[in-house]
């Protein structure tokens, strides 16, 4: 019992945050603005790092020691793709777009007042939405979890 409230709130806790990306990750008018939305993001971003492994941690240790049968059920397999989908959106597009952005706004020394140009503005987009599926997947993941489709 006290491992699957581990497991539920280390997930709640590490997709919880992330569902606050796009949001924060809105309009930004200036350029000043817009690495102020950025860096937010990546500030928050140690929740899913940390909770988001110990849920993962925590759910196979459940597996291990629980009764829940066969590993090659739906649900299992499942969740563990979409986490790895996660992972694989998260750090092989979604870190290196942002980090392109903020390198790109530190080295062009605009005005931090100004609008942000049109360069900016389409990587800024691409970060919030690689963010949106992001949450979308994890939604997908709760879904696997919470059914059990199999």
């Amino acid at each position: 019992m006290g491992l699957v409230v581990v497991h539920v709130l280390t997930a709640i806790l590490g997709l919880g945050p992330a569902y606050a990306f796009p949001f924060l990750l809105r309009k930004a008018l200036t350029v000043e603005e817009m690495k102020r939305n950025l860096m937010q993001v990546a500030y928050l971003e140690i929740f899913p790092k940390i909770f988001g492994t110990l849920a993962v941690l925590s759910g196979l240790l459940l597996f291990f020691l629980g009764s829940y049968g066969p590993f090659a059920q739906v649900w299992i397999i499942g969740s563990l793709a979409v986490y790895v989908g996660i992972e694989i959106l998260v750090i092989g597009f979604l870190n290196p777009s942002a980090a392109k952005l903020l390198k790109f706004i530190d080295e062009t020394g605009e005005k931090t007042r100004e609008e942000p140009g049109v360069h900016l503005n389409g990587l800024y987009s691409r970060v919030r939405s690689l963010h949106l599926w992001a949450g979308i997947l994890g939604l997908l993941l709760f879904v696997f979890m919470i059914a059990k489709p199999d």
